[in-house]
């Protein structure tokens, strides 16, 4: 039975993503929490992806852009697209 709740480090990094989204079943987020009791280094990635999260959302939240660069970005767009 401990055999089927052991995940690789690959999984972990996965169940670690997949928890920050808020999309990981009772059942993984118990082998992430067996497996990051075990590995100091995908405790140390969960800790890490956690800041970067962090930071992209107080990034986002303060993104904008100017009339300017919005009409510069949709002409590429437009421009992209028709040369297809």
């Amino acid at each position: 039975m401990i055999d089927k709740m052991m995940i690789t480090c690959s999984d972990a990094t996965m169940y670690v993503s997949k928890r920050e989204e808020g999309k990981l079943s009772f059942q993984d987020r118990f082998k992430l929490f067996l497996h990051l009791a075990i590995c100091k280094f995908c405790r140390l990635f969960a800790i890490q992806n956690k800041m970067i999260i962090k930071e992209i959302k107080h990034i986002h939240s303060e993104a904008t852009l100017t009339d300017l660069e919005k009409e510069q970005i949709q002409a590429k767009i437009l421009e992209n697209n028709s040369s297809k």
